[in-house]
């Protein structure tokens, strides 16, 4: 029994840990997308959108210029590992932000941290 019990320990600690990167892992890559967005009037960063399960369909009204809003929003709606988390922004002109429209990040926002992601891991599992 003892052996058993000692397995099963082993299971529940390894998935909580593995939970714990999984949250983490997806905080801090969405975190990073939002500070990365180039800012004039906030609208970008703010409509930054968090959710589990399924996307956001429409763009928000948030005008957020230091992305304290939506990254407050990140930590809040992050599932963990039995969860899909999406960050969505919906404006029309995401795609050009990200494609270097905007000099305050000419090499975008969400492929330069998708770029970071297995350092992230590997930090976090340390």
């Amino acid at each position: 029994m003892k052996f058993s019990a000692s397995l099963k320990q082993f299971n529940e600690d390894a998935l909580a840990e593995a939970d714990r990167v999984y949250r983490a892992s997806n905080i801090e890559l969405f975190n990073s997308v939002i500070r990365d967005t180039p800012v004039d009037t906030g609208r970008a960063r703010g409509n930054w959108q968090t959710t589990i399960g399924t996307h956001a369909q429409s763009s928000s009204l948030r005008l957020d210029r230091s992305g304290a809003e939506a990254q407050t929003e990140v930590i809040k709606n992050v599932g963990g590992l039995d969860n899909v988390n999406y960050l969505i922004n919906n404006l029309p002109y995401i795609q050009p932000l990200e494609y270097g429209h905007s000099k305050q990040a000419p090499a975008g926002m969400v492929r330069r941290n998708v770029l970071r992601i297995q350092s992230i891991i590997r930090r976090l599992i340390k």
